[in-house]
């Protein structure tokens, strides 16, 4: 395996403002599979194909979509699918702030 063209689960971190155990935790719930783990120290090394993925997850969770959610859009890329998702995400978080204003 070719690893110059991979980026280490630190660097991806860091490119994408997550933290490590954020992108583990994305592996553990199935949401993204690194190009390369190294057998000998499990060393994760990802590619530029899991950019695009990587970016669609941190879009989705500063929406605040659960990660069910957003392992059903990875998993199917139903346009249609995703645009009620981001709707019914949309009318969740304005009752949430209407929720925080009474509060106030």
């Amino acid at each position: 395996m070719d690893k110059q063209n991979l980026f280490s689960i630190g660097d991806v971190a860091k490119l994408f403002h997550l933290s490590v155990s954020s992108l583990r935790h994305y592996e553990d719930v199935g949401l993204i599979t690194p190009e390369y783990t190294d057998p000998n120290s499990g060393y994760r090394y990802y590619g530029a194909r899991q950019f695009e993925v990587l970016n669609s997850i941190r879009y989705l969770r500063a929406l605040d979509m659960p990660l069910s959610e957003i392992a059903d859009f990875l998993g199917n890329r139903d346009v249609e699918r995703i645009e009620e998702k981001l709707l019914s995400q949309k009318k969740a978080v304005i009752a949430k702030q209407e929720e925080l204003k009474e509060q106030i």
